[in-house]
C-alpha cells in the first residue's frame, strides 16, 4: 500500500573491474567486483554460498554540467522507470518460488520482497545487494524508508485489552473511525475482555483519538470495513465454530451499529497453496473493489507452515463479482518458502491504484499496480497487520500493530511525509535473543534529534528498567544501538527529528 519509492541507505564497496565478460547467474570470483559489457554494468554478488553475476544495470552517460561552480553539486544518475511485473502466480506444476522448476538459466523474476533466479533448473533466492538477506531472517540489515512520521498510538491498558488489527474509514464529515479487536492474550497475561470489535475516532486527521463506548461487531476475528456504494459501511470477517470457520458479513448505515447478513462468502477450505494443501484457518481479510467491478481479497492462511522457527506461511487470493460470493484462485496463492509473516493487505488508493502490502519480520514490502500486475517492490518500516487510508485532504495514513509480552499490543498511526533523513535498521545478532539488540544507522540527524521508543510500553528506552541506548559516529553516520534483554518482540523504533520520523 505504498505510492512512492523510498529513500534508502545502502552500504557500498569500491568496485574492482573484472576482465571476463559476465553472464547473469554465472559464477564470479569476488563479491563487489564489476564488469562493463554490452552496455551494462554487472556486479558480483553473494547468493547463498555462491558468488554470481547479477542481471546488470544499463550504463547511463552523464552530460557535462553546463555551468560548473567552485563547489559542484553532484548530479544523481537518472533512475530508469520500473517496468510493471506480474504478481507471482505459481502453478501446481512450476511455482515461481525457491525450489520450483524453471527453464531459462539466469532468468530473474520478482517474488515477494525480492527476486529469485533460475539456476540449474530450479528457482533460488537472489539478493542483488551485498549484505542483504531474505525476509524473515533474524540477522539482517534493511534499508528503512523515512516517509512515515508518527502521529499517535493506541495501547493496551487503561480499560483496553490486547488491541490489534486496525481497519480505517473516513466519514463524509471528515471524521476518521478506526475499528480494532479488543482481545485477551495469554502471553501478556491480559484477560477479561470480550475479544470483539471496538472503535475509536479522530477529528484532527489522526493526531488524537477517542475510544468509543460499546461493541461495534460481536465477532471474534479481525474485520475489514469499507464504505458502501450509496452510503453506509460493510464489513467482512470470520465466524468460528467447531465445524469450521465461515465468512462473516455485516452492513451499517452509521458505522456504529452493524447488522449481520448471511452470504455465500468464501469457504476457507478452498484456499490452497500450489501443492493443494488447505491454508485454513484464515486471518484478517483485506478487500478492494477493482475498476472493472471485480472484488479482490488477500488473506493470510496458517494451516501450512505455521510452526517455527522457520515459518513458511501462505496467503490466499480470492475474487468475487459482488463482494458476497467468493472464489479462491489457487494459482495466485503466494508465500511458503518466503513467509507471509502477518496479515498482508491491499488498498485502492486515491489515485485509483491498488497497493499491495506484505509484512515481513523486519520491514514492510509494497508494490503498486492494478490488482493483478504490480510494479517494483519497495520497503519501509516493520509494520504488522498494516492498514492504509487516504484522507479527503490528501493526507496518507498508515496504521499498523505490534506486540510486547510485557504489556500487550499497540496500534500505531502514521502519515506519509517526505524527509531528508536516511535510516538503516539492523535487528538481530547471532547468539542473541532477537529484539534484545537493535542498531540503526542514521544520516541527516544528530544525537539530540533521535529518541528510541518502545511503542507497546509507550516509553522511551531511557525510562525502561534494564534498557540502554548508545550513540557513536561511524563513517559519517550516527549509529544508535538499543539494548533491552527483556525485549523479544519488534515494538521498538527510533523517532527522528521534530517530525518524529519512524525508523
Amino acid at each position: 500500500m505504498f505510492l512512492a519509492l523510498i529513500s534508502a541507505f545502502a552500504l557500498s564497496q569500491t568496485p574492482t573491474q573484472s576482465a571476463t565478460p559476465p553472464k547473469a547467474g554465472a559464477t564470479c570470483s569476488k563479491a563487489g567486483i564489476t564488469s562493463n559489457y554490452g552496455g551494462k554494468k554487472f556486479t558480483c554478488v553473494k547468493n547463498g554460498k555462491k558468488l554470481i553475476w547479477d542481471k546488470g544495470t544499463s550504463i547511463i552517460q552523464k552530460a557535462p554540467t553546463p555551468t560548473p561552480t567552485s563547489t559542484p553539486t553532484p548530479t544523481p544518475t537518472p533512475t530508469p522507470t520500473p517496468t510493471p511485473t506480474p504478481m507471482p502466480s505459481p502453478s501446481s506444476n512450476s511455482p515461481i518460488e525457491p525450489g520450483g522448476s524453471c527453464s531459462k538459466e539466469g532468468d530473474l523474476q520478482p517474488l515477494n520482497s525480492g527476486q529469485v533466479i533460475c539456476q540449474n533448473g530450479k528457482w533460488s533466492p537472489y539478493n542483488s545487494t551485498p549484505g542483504s538477506s531474505s525476509p524473515g531472517s533474524t540477522n539482517s540489515g534493511s534499508a528503512v524508508s523515512t516517509e512515515w512520521v508518527y502521529l499517535a498510538s493506541l495501547t493496551s491498558g487503561n480499560g483496553l485489552g490486547n488491541v490489534s488489527d486496525p481497519s480505517l474509514v473516513q466519514e463524509p464529515s471528515g471524521k476518521i473511525r478506526m475499528y480494532f479487536k479488543n482481545g485477551n492474550d495469554s502471553e501478556a497475561k491480559i484477560t477479561g475482555f470480550d475479544n470483539y470489535i471496538h472503535s475509536a475516532v479522530s477529528s484532527d486527521n489522526g493526531v488524537t483519538w477517542t475510544v468509543e463506548s460499546g461493541v461495534r461487531m460481536a465477532v471474534t476475528s479481525p474485520v475489514e470495513v469499507l464504505p458502501k456504494v450509496g452510503g453506509g459501511y460493510q464489513a467482512w470477517g470470520w465466524k468460528q465454530s467447531p465445524s469450521g470457520d465461515s465468512m462473516y458479513y455485516a452492513e451499517s448505515s452509521d458505522g456504529l451499529t452493524f447488522n449481520e447478513i448471511t452470504i455465500s462468502g468464501l469457504d476457507p477450505k478452498t484456499c490452497k497453496n500450489s501443492s493443494g494443501q488447505s491454508l485454513a484457518p484464515l486471518g484478517d481479510p483485506s478487500i478492494v473493489k477493482l475498476s472493472d467491478g471485480t472484488w479482490l481479497l488477500h488473506v493470510q492462511g496458517t494451516g501450512v507452515g505455521d510452526t517455527g522457527p522457520n515459518f513458511a506461511r501462505w496467503a490466499c487470493v480470492a475474487t468475487s463479482p459482488d463482494g458476497k460470493t467468493w472464489t479462491a484462485v489457487q494459482s495466485r496463492s503466494y508465500g511458503g518458502s518466503t513467509d507471509v509473516t502477518t496479515n498482508p493487505a491491499i488498498y485502492l488508493n486515491s489515485a485509483g491504484k491498488v497497493e499491495w502490502l506484505w509484512p515481513t519480520y523486519d520491514s514492510l514490502i509494497s508494490r503498486t499496480g492494478d490488482g493483478t500486475t504490480f510494479g517494483t517492490s519497495t520497503s519501509s518500516i516493520a509494520a504488522s497487520d498494516p492498514e492504509r487510508l487516504d484522507l479527503a485532504n490528501g493526507t496518507e495514513l498508515l496504521a499498523y500493530g505490534n506486540f510486547d509480552n510485557r504489556s500487550g499490543g499497540v496500534i500505531v498511526i502514521a502519515k506519509r511525509q517526505k524527509t531528508s533523513y536516511s535510516i538503516q535498521k539492523e535487528q538481530g545478532t547471532p547468539g542473541v535473543v532477537p529484539g534484545s539488540v537493535i542498531t540503526w544507522s542514521i544520516s541527516g540527524a544528530t544525537q539530540s534529534q533521535v529518541t528510541v521508543w518502545n511503542f507497546c510500553l509507550n516509553k522511551k528506552y531511557a525510562d525502561i528498567a534494564g534498557a540502554s541506548v548508545t550513540y557513536e559516529t561511524v563513517s559519517g553516520m550516527l549509529k544508535v544501538t538499543a539494548r533491552d534483554p527483556s525485549n523479544t518482540h519488534g515494538c521498538v523504533y527510533v523517532l527522528v527529528g521534530s517530525e518524529k520520523v519512524i525508523g
